[in-house]
């Protein structure tokens, strides 16, 4: 609105991948797949209320936060920018449902090592200790 900007390509992945970082740092990705999913169709038409909304507040936010602000309404207006989110966030999620699911399994494997460890100390002790006790009794015949 008050700056007259051209975003490349470049720009844009840059804004997408900074969305992206904060929502991962807040762990909001479940909640922002859904939110993007439902305003997908009033992309265009909210960006267009959003700049009439802060229109007033612009010139007051400073040059850079008001240039932020521009870019952030820029890229969002377009609906392949918010699935190009999206699909990064579906990504990520998949990636720790992965992980997760590997250190579950993982955890599941050392119990039950341990189990087998313990369950052999104990046999073994056991063992020995029949061997002593056939070795005390037989000592006194």
């Amino acid at each position: 609105m008050f700056w007259d900007i051209e975003l490349t390509d470049e720009e844009v992945d840059q804004v997408i991948h900074e969305t992206y970082k904060k929502i991962t740092e807040y762990k909001m990705e479940t909640i922002a797949i859904l939110v993007l999913e439902s305003l997908k169709p009033w992309s265009y038409v909210g960006g267009e209320l959003l700049r009439v909304a802060l229109a007033p507040l612009m010139p007051a936010l400073g040059e850079s936060l008001g240039l932020t602000t521009e870019k952030i309404m820029q890229v969002f207006e377009d609906r392949k920018n918010l699935e190009k989110l999206i699909l990064i966030l579906e990504e990520n999620l998949k990636k720790e449902e992965v992980n997760r699911k590997l250190a579950r399994e993982k955890e599941k494997r050392n119990k039950l090592e341990e189990k087998e460890r313990a369950e052999a100390t104990k046999k073994a002790l056991r063992d020995a200790e029949k061997k002593n006790r056939k070795r005390w009794f037989n000592l006194g015949k």
